[in-house]
């Protein structure tokens, strides 16, 4: 195997995909070494322990091999779903969490050294790996602290790094003042951002808090003519603030715009998510909106609502560069229930469904249209 042709040492190597196995062939020799290089080290995972962060920072430290990053991907359970656990950290193990917050942040600082680096998955969960190899849960305290910690991190390095997409998935939205070092990133190079938020009834269940998630917009970054795909997906759930606070957002050239389980204001008001979305029509042309809303905050429908009918109608006319419109799930009315959060409105007339169908059929008949013109 050793005197085999380049051509099939490379064939061999491209269609390899355990990275156990590449690494191991990366030991055969040079040309080996040459060939998988490359592939083996596009992508690191950074587990959420103190050994994974201190691996990342070796790699990171060797220009050999932190040339070859493309992608760091943070804590990704492909297989778990997300829930908070029902004990927390245990007193002998707070230390050890003291100094995985510090091996995370050296390990994150770190990224504007990555010459190639494009994308950054930040994914968090209230448990890590000890160095006996034990999984610690961790207390609502130690976890938002490992969050900030991390994407403050990220943000740090952003101010001299290339990195242009970023996805953060299962965060918990502190108070707007806890992310200050977002607004000194003046000039985002990000293109790509995703932002998922931690369901809020799983939130204040385990913290015993309801006033811990604050608004969206506080991880936005400043307006400018970088971004082009955004996804936000938030909760649904008990305590989750209606004030969305996009008023000061503005993406010129944004293109792509996903929303799920967004819900949509009372009546129309710059901070809201309607107007957000109308302000960046001069290059939009992707629309998804996954099980949104419209919240209803008096017992009548007929009371200052603003029906979905009124959206897709403004929109049809507004939107008039979209190229392609996503509704997903039925496009209803919530109300606020103490208990339960968001809980649907039963109070809508079947006049009201049939015309907020027609007046989205009409929308998405337009974008057709608009589509084939350009064609």
């Amino acid at each position: 195997m050793r005197d085999l042709p380049i051509e099939i040492i490379n064939a061999v190597v491209q269609n390899v995909s355990s990275m156990t196995d590449l690494l191991q062939l990366r030991c055969v020799n040079q040309a080996y070494r040459d060939l998988v290089t490359p592939i083996a080290f596009s992508r690191l995972h950074v587990k959420n322990s103190i050994q994974s962060a201190q691996n990342f920072q070796q790699i990171v430290a060797d220009p050999n091999l932190a040339i070859h990053v493309r992608e760091v991907v943070y804590d990704s359970r492909d297989d778990e779903c997300f829930q908070f656990p029902l004990e927390n950290v245990e007193v002998e193990d707070m230390l050890e969490v003291a100094e995985l917050e510090e091996a995370l942040t050296e390990a994150f600082c770190a990224l504007d050294v990555l010459p190639r680096l494009d994308r950054v998955s930040a994914n968090f969960w209230p448990s890590f790996i000890s160095q006996s190899g034990k999984k610690i849960h961790e207390s609502p305290f130690w976890f938002t602290s490992r969050q900030l910690t991390v994407i403050h991190a990220i943000y740090h390095a952003m101010k001299t790094s290339r990195m242009r997409s970023l996805s953060l998935n299962n965060v918990v939205m502190m108070p707007a003042t806890c992310y200050d070092f977002v607004s000194t990133l003046t000039h985002s190079p990000l293109s790509d951002l995703s932002l998922t938020v931690v369901p809020n009834a799983d939130l204040s269940a385990w913290s015993g808090s309801k006033d811990i998630n604050g608004s969206l917009g506080a991880l936005l970054p400043l307006s400018n003519n970088t971004l082009k795909s955004l996804a936000l997906r938030s909760p649904q759930g008990p305590y989750h603030s209606l004030k969305t606070e996009l008023s000061s957002f503005h993406y010129p050239s944004l293109e792509s715009l996903v929303l799920e389980n967004i819900v949509f204001d009372q009546m129309p008001s710059p901070n809201g998510v309607e107007e957000f979305i109308l302000r960046q029509k001069s290059r939009l042309r992707h629309l998804e909106l996954r099980s949104c809303a419209s919240y209803v905050g008096s017992p009548s429908l007929d009371v200052n609502v603003r029906l979905w009918s009124s959206v897709w109608q403004r929109w049809a006319v507004e939107l008039g560069g979209l190229r392609e419109l996503v509704v997903d799930g039925e496009s209803g009315y919530v109300v606020l229930d103490a208990d339960w959060g968001y809980v649907p409105y039963k109070g809508v007339s079947g006049a009201t469904s049939e015309d907020d169908s027609a007046s989205l059929q009409m929308f998405q008949d337009a974008t057709v249209s608009a589509c084939k013109v350009v064609a």
